[in-house]
């Protein structure tokens, strides 16, 4: 796997309950999202089309318009969106929530990172898990990495986490997607 993504120097915020003896920090390979799979022709689509049916619940739609809210002014490909982290993790978690493995992988990297979302590993976690029994293969070596980084505790903590999100089994369509 190339190492030659950006790598980010994070420190956990854990709640209480799973804080380690000493702060954690480290840095990761996978800054880099799930590319999104939409044409350039979505380009092309004039976004309130696309806006329009994300808001009814397209998780497709959903996930390219997080894609373009997170990738707009540093993609010259896309303009006439203001960036806004907050809009891409809003719009990357609704996706997630309807089973769409890059979005779930997507919203464990904002939490990673804590674009537009609070900086939380364990939070990151659980959407490693969800996007792993998915099927998207990057959420492996994510949370491999995580694996050395937290401790028992948290990673427990992360799996109660992920079987508590209600998110609905992926669709055919969203497999292995990025």
């Amino acid at each position: 796997m190339p190492k030659s993504l950006l790598f980010v120097l994070l420190i956990c915020l854990m709640p209480s309950s799973v804080w380690a003896a000493e702060p954690v920090t480290q840095s990761f390979s996978h800054s880099a999202f799930s590319r999104s799979t939409f044409s350039h022709t979505v380009y092309l689509q004039p976004y309130s089309k696309l806006r329009q049916a994300a808001e009814h619940g397209d998780a497709q739609a959903q996930y390219d318009l997080a894609y373009l809210y997170y990738k707009s002014g540093t993609d010259p490909a896309i303009t006439g969106v203001a960036r806004s982290e907050r809009q891409a993790a809003h719009w990357y978690r609704e996706a997630a929530m309807q089973g769409h493995p890059s979005a779930q992988y997507n919203m464990a990297v904002l939490h990673l990172h804590g674009h537009g979302v609070e900086r939380d590993a364990v939070v990151a976690y659980a959407w490693l898990l969800q996007a792993s029994a998915n099927g998207h293969e990057g959420s492996k070596s994510l949370m491999a990495e995580l694996d050395e980084l937290l401790n028992a505790r948290q990673i427990e903590e992360a799996h109660v986490r992920s079987s508590a999100l209600p998110v609905t089994k992926p669709r055919p369509e969203f497999a292995q997607d990025d």
